[in-house]
């Protein structure tokens, strides 16, 4: 809970920075590449989230290593994440300003969950008919699931569209269990 509320204060903080000074497409690569290589480097990412590991030594790792690499507001947010002991939420703080670059385009990502795999001409039906909904552009991502019987669940930002036979024999189930039989 707290780290994802961290990650959506830190990330749009740099997002309207980065926004501002018009680095958003160079800050997000830099920040995807980062974010990925302290998911990867077990060492590093120990090194500098551990509180034994004094700070000054931490800034002077991140300095002599990324400093050259990466634009300066990026490094800057580096080392306020170092100074707030935020460092270790660098990954949701990249997934979430991701997202926000996203919405920024006008894409929206949406779960599309069937019992079976979608062949391409429904899933492209499917991905115009969200694309008509929503006004954006959609990226799906598809996954199975068989014990959804049949249907489709469709997640679209904070909403949830369950079509599932599992969902409907569901609330058949409850409406059954609501009988009162005299």
């Amino acid at each position: 809970m707290i780290e994802s509320r961290v990650a959506v204060k830190y990330a749009t903080a740099l997002f309207r920075t980065a926004k501002r000074i018009a680095q958003l497409e160079s800050i997000s690569r830099d920040l995807v590449a980062l974010s990925e290589l302290l998911s990867k480097n077990v060492l590093l990412r120990n090194f500098v989230e551990s509180p034994q590991v004094l700070e000054k030594d931490k800034k002077e790792l991140l300095t002599s290593t990324f400093k050259p690499m990466i634009s300066e507001a990026l490094f800057s947010f580096l080392m306020l994440l170092l100074s707030k002991h935020r460092i270790q939420y660098l990954v949701s703080m990249t997934e979430e300003f991701q997202r926000l670059v996203k919405e920024d385009q006008g894409i929206v990502e949406a779960r599309l969950i069937t019992a079976r795999s979608l062949d391409q001409a429904l899933s492209d039906q499917l991905r115009e008919e969200l694309e008509k909904s929503t006004g954006k552009k959609v990226e799906m991502k598809l996954e199975q699931d068989p014990s959804l019987i049949g249907g489709i669940v469709v997640i679209l930002g904070d909403k949830i569209i369950d079509r599932s036979i599992r969902y409907q024999l569901s609330q058949l189930k409850d409406q059954m269990s609501a009988l009162k039989v005299y």
